[in-house]
């Protein structure tokens, strides 16, 4: 079991999602330290740590940061510049079908196999279902990791956390998640066969299909800001 968070990083993305929620603009002004300390209730060491966590995207960590706080941060620093979700979604047609190529051409056996689990829990989950939604994100994590490209694959997983469209409302209909499992298989085969070309078109219709489906249904959520994501899994 994961070790909870510490206050400062709590506090600290109460801070971001105050930031937000009141409209401040980059060279805005936050609240004096005795007012802040007044809000949310904490002492001044406290409060001074979880502004360095502010500042520096996330503090020290001695171990692996967690990509979804990794992914909150970047939340925040994209909602602050006006980046939409379209824009978001772009950058993961640029990044993933290459992660996609990458691992046809180096994954390994034990990464073959996850594959392959993937894709059959895909399948058995209940369509819609946090279980679904939680193996579908795993699906493309594993497939960066088996890349080898770890700067990359550190770069996917946070954007990830913010284009599947979640944070901001978007579901997906039963058709779209039938979809979505045989895009899965399309793309796991081809990196199973260690068909690099292939794993990269799979990979970009599937994606375009992503931002397709967003665009039709959701007009109003893919060319706004971003909205800050949840620093937890889900």
């Amino acid at each position: 079991m994961a070790a909870p968070a510490k206050m400062p990083v709590l506090l600290a993305e109460a801070i971001a999602e105050g930031i937000v929620s009141r409209g401040l603009r980059p060279g805005d002004r936050l609240a004096t330290e005795a007012e802040m300390i007044a809000e949310y209730e904490v002492g001044r060491a406290t409060l001074r740590e979880a502004l360095r966590v502010l500042e520096s995207g996330g503090g020290p960590f001695v171990a692996r940061p967690d990509a979804h706080r990794l992914a909150r941060m970047l939340s925040l620093l994209l909602r602050m510049s006006d980046v939409t979700l379209r824009e978001v979604l772009d950058a993961r047609l640029i990044i993933e079908p290459a992660l996609a190529g990458q691992a046809a051409r180096h994954r390994q056996d034990s990464q073959v196999a996850a594959v392959r689990a993937s894709q059959r829990a895909l399948e058995a989950a209940p369509r819609g279902s946090a279980e679904f939604m939680r193996v579908n994100e795993e699906f493309h994590t594993l497939i960066a990791d088996a890349s080898g490209n770890r700067p990359v694959a550190a770069l996917w997983s946070a954007l990830a956390a913010i284009a599947d469209g979640q944070a901001a409302g978007v579901r997906y209909t039963s058709a779209a998640l039938g979809a979505m499992i045989a895009a899965h298989r399309k793309i796991g085969d081809a990196i199973i066969a260690g068909d690099a070309d292939e794993a990269v078109r799979s990979m970009t219709v599937h994606l375009e299909a992503t931002r397709d489906y967003v665009a039709r249904y959701y007009p109003a959520v893919i060319d706004t800001p971003v909205v800050l994501v949840s620093g937890v899994p889900r």
